[in-house]
């Protein structure tokens, strides 16, 4: 087959990380073409992780709203003439255009958040709704809860595939990530907090939650690895000046610092499936989370992994004190528990159940 994948940037990010993935793991055995709209900066983190079997397209998007970009798109995908395109996040309204007026063999859209959350406003969603109800595109969720949030705003089905991620390989020399970052005392509990500074990551409540925790006499610091979104946000955090809060930015080995963690926790208050959640999985380090989206579709409280009651300060907190009061033999058990858990997460289970839903639309198979 001959597949396109079109997405914004390559920016860090759960679905930047996914689709990076899953053309790497498609081009073994189709040609695959990635498209990006935005330009290539220093920030597109995962540029140099590409499979040279991938051709990569970049178009240079202007800022805001590109009037021209539809047109380009579709003089492009004329020209490609490929078997299968997929869209991801906003870059399905530039190519509304081109899924609308081009008979394609097989048109995909991957939700890659909360329904709603995703469509992002009026206009979003009517396109959307016009995508999805007349034009065949086939939406792709990517959880039980995702699926649902999806038939709740659009009353349309979708096919559900899980996200994965390949096997972890330690990309660190050092005996322990940490070593490279301060730390108040060699006998703290170490939380890893794998997620941009944003609104949605609720970075906030999860600092006065482990404040909390410090509070009752534990020795917890939290490590906050990603990007900086949002400014005030990350202002605020730096505000607080707390020496048990160390915000380490984005790191080429994110899952080197969850897998020497005691815990990866994940505060958000909305996800679709998280990667970072796979990533902590493929690593066998328990998890803490809060329980929106997708999050409740893997993560069985109490089997492998916590879930919060809630997204708020207490909820959170709790959740972090019925880690820390587990038994070593509990915590062990809990970590076998995680590693089983990512076997539904492999990205070659997952490429090959996308892989299949493409040949099923191309053959007209629902």
């Amino acid at each position: 087959m001959k597949i396109v994948e079109i997405i914004p940037q390559l920016s860090s990010g759960g679905a930047e990380r996914f689709v990076v993935d899953l053309c790497n793991e498609l081009c073994k055995k189709h040609d695959v073409t990635l498209i990006v709209l935005h330009n290539i900066h220093n920030k597109d983190f995962y540029i140099n992780e590409i499979d040279h079997r991938v051709s990569l397209l970049v178009i240079g998007k202007s800022y805001g709203f590109d009037f021209r970009l539809p047109f380009r798109l579709y003089r492009l995908i004329k020209n490609l003439r490929p078997d299968v395109v997929h869209t991801h996040m906003v870059s399905i309204l530039y190519m509304a255009l081109t899924l609308c007026f081009q008979k394609l063999p097989c048109k995909l859209h991957t939700v890659h958040n909360d329904a709603r959350a995703e469509a992002s406003g009026f206009v979003g969603t009517i396109i959307r709704r016009i995508l999805f109800g007349i034009c065949n595109v086939r939406p792709i969720t990517i959880s039980e809860e995702s699926q649902r949030s999806f038939a709740d705003y659009y009353n349309i089905e979708s096919t559900l595939i899980y996200n994965g991620r390949p096997p972890y390989q330690r990309t660190s020399s050092l005996d322990n990530v940490y070593s490279e970052f301060p730390r108040l005392s060699k006998a703290s509990t170490i939380i890893v907090n794998l997620a941009r500074v944003s609104q949605q990551k609720n970075q906030i409540q999860l600092i006065e939650a482990v404040q909390l925790v410090r509070e009752e006499g534990e020795d917890v610091e939290l490590y906050i690895v990603g990007s900086i979104i949002d400014q005030e946000i990350y202002d605020s955090i730096v505000g607080y000046n707390y020496p048990f809060i160390h915000i380490i930015g984005q790191q080429v080995n994110p899952r080197d610092f969850i897998k020497d963690a005691d815990a990866f926790c994940l505060s958000s208050l909305y996800e679709g499936m998280p990667i970072s959640l796979i990533e902590c999985f493929s690593v066998g380090t328990i998890p803490i989370c809060t329980p929106v989206g997708g999050i409740i579709n893997m993560i069985q409280d109490k089997v492998n992994g916590i879930l919060a009651k809630n997204t708020h300060v207490l909820d959170i907190k709790n959740a972090i004190l019925t880690y820390i009061n587990m038994s070593e033999e509990e915590k062990m058990q809990m970590r076998l528990e995680v590693q089983r858990s990512y076997e539904k997460y492999e990205m070659d289970t997952c490429a090959l159940r996308y892989e299949t839903v493409m040949l099923q639309t191309i053959h007209g198979v629902k």
